[in-house]
């Protein structure tokens, strides 16, 4: 009996499982009737259709600048950078806009126009304008610009074109440059340097509240980069030009509070530092180190253009001057000192020369003139017996070499000290007074030819073949050594 009751019971429980499980069944397919299907299906449209016209809203918003009026658009965009920036543009193709990555107007072949003239031909123009007011065209506005493969063509009245965008009132607007380049013209419209500019940008630093361009260039084939900084609370323009490719390094500090600027500047060249005071007014530049060693002074004419500078140093290597990787040398290889608009005297007075203890007193005189670098005039001293006269003396570069070719003056002044110094047998010793001949010095082998040869005015046949046979079957590589055999064989040759 006890057993029969028992499995009544699990009967029961087996069938109230069923039917909860039945029930909750009967539940599910009830959640699935007409009128809750209608009711979710409202709440799905509804979010679709609130989204789908954000969607429009977001879209038209940033597309409204295309239904403006396009002659309208190009007069405001106009206006606006001639306010701005106080320079004219002109559209020579139409302008079209594009939503990425941010909302902006373009076109090619824009004109930038300056004092009544076309100063620069833009290939691509780009103008961003802002986000906050796309749909009202009253508060249309510019933001930054691009200027991408520009040709800007300068004369001495638009040197100061950049400087203006130094000065603009502080904004988050940047002006950008690229694949661009400079022409500079003088007043007879010749092309006085080109200066290629990769990438340049003006901003405002609001950290520093300085108006800032910065830039990668190249000038005469020398890469540089170049800094400006115009603090106009200060009234200074801190500047920094650097290149490594001449090792050459300049800080400047102007400072343009009064009528005349004045401003120092700072030069590291080849690891040696120096600084320069320098002014300038309307037609003239003036300069001078701050060192009492190793001075130099200047200045410069602005029309015509005129550079004269006088060095002063108490010692000096030649490598400094004449070495393979020397500015002097970089300089003549970018061909810079060829350029014909290029008029220029400079003088380097050496009182002793560190590598060569016999030599000093050197006087090297630079004159540039019409592309040719003349080194006539220029002199050095062997001790106290000889001084080498440099007459009819020019640098010409072709081909990847630098040749200095000209006629030298070998002036005695003691003979008998000067045999002394090369150890010249006494048998050998004849009276010397004056050695003329032309000569040919390649920078790039250190090679050197002579020809024309006279001795106290007569030529000497014997002394010019033993130069020519020296030349075709000796090393022509000059060291101490070398030169010392090379002067006792002259000698001996001469003296038959």
């Amino acid at each position: 009996m006890q057993k029969h009751n028992l499995l009544i019971k699990k009967i029961k429980k087996q069938i109230f499982a069923i039917n909860v499980s039945l029930e909750n069944n009967f539940n599910k397919l009830k959640s699935l009737n007409p009128k809750n299907l209608k009711a979710k299906f409202d709440r799905y449209n509804k979010l679709f259709w609130v989204s789908g016209i954000f969607i429009i809203i977001v879209i038209s918003y940033f597309l409204a600048p295309t239904a403006y009026d396009r002659p309208r658009t190009k007069q405001m965009i106009m206006d606006q950078i001639y306010n701005k920036y106080d320079f004219k543009i002109k559209f020579n193709e139409k302008i079209t806009y594009s939503l990425l990555p941010r909302p902006h107007f373009k076109t090619k072949n824009l004109s930038i126009i300056k004092n009544e003239r076309v100063i620069a031909n833009v290939e691509n123009f780009k103008i961003f304008i802002s986000i906050d007011r796309l749909i009202s065209f009253e508060n249309f506005e510019i933001k930054d610009i691009i200027l991408n493969k520009t040709e800007f063509s300068f004369n001495k009245k638009d040197y100061n074109f950049f400087y203006k965008f130094l000065n603009v009132e502080p904004s988050k607007n940047q002006i950008i440059i690229s694949n661009s380049k400079i022409f500079f013209y003088d007043e007879f419209n010749d092309v006085l340097f080109i200066n290629k500019i990769a990438d340049g940008k003006f901003y405002y630093d609001a950290n520093n509240l300085q108006n800032i361009f910065l830039s990668k260039n190249e000038i005469f084939k020398i890469p540089y980069k170049l800094e400006i900084k115009n603090d106009r609370f200060n009234k200074k323009v801190l500047s920094q030009f650097n290149s490594k490719k001449i090792r050459l390094n300049i800080k400047n500090e102007l400072d343009y509070n009064n009528q005349k600027i004045k401003g120092l500047l700072e030069v590291l060249l080849v690891n040696k530092n120096t600084k320069i005071n320098y002014s300038i007014d309307k037609d003239s530049l003036s300069f001078n180190s701050t060192a009492l060693k190793n001075s130099y002074r200047g200045s410069i004419d602005f029309k015509p253009f005129y550079l004269s500078t006088n060095f002063n140093y108490d010692s000096l290597n030649t490598k400094d001057l004449f070495n393979n990787d020397s500015i002097f040398v970089e300089l003549i290889k970018n061909e810079i000192f060829v350029n014909k608009n290029l008029n220029t005297f400079i003088s380097l007075n050496v009182k002793k020369i560190t590598n060569m203890d016999e030599l000093n007193n050197l006087i090297f005189n630079i004159k540039v003139q019409d592309g040719v670098i003349d080194l006539s005039n220029s002199s050095i001293m062997w001790k106290d017996d000889l001084r080498i006269n440099f007459s009819e003396t020019i640098l010409v570069y072709d081909q990847n070499n630098i040749n200095l070719i000209g006629r030298v003056e070998l002036d005695f002044k003691n003979i008998e000290d000067f045999y002394k110094s090369f150890q010249i047998k006494k048998s050998a010793r004849k009276n010397i007074n004056k050695v003329e001949l032309d000569f040919n010095y390649n920078f790039e082998n250190n090679n050197i030819s002579f020809d024309n040869i006279k001795i106290n005015s007569v030529p000497n046949p014997k002394v010019q073949k033993y130069m020519d046979d020296f030349l075709i079957n000796k090393n022509k590589r000059f060291n101490k050594i070398i030169l010392k055999n090379f002067v006792n064989d002259f000698i001996i040759s001469y003296v038959g």
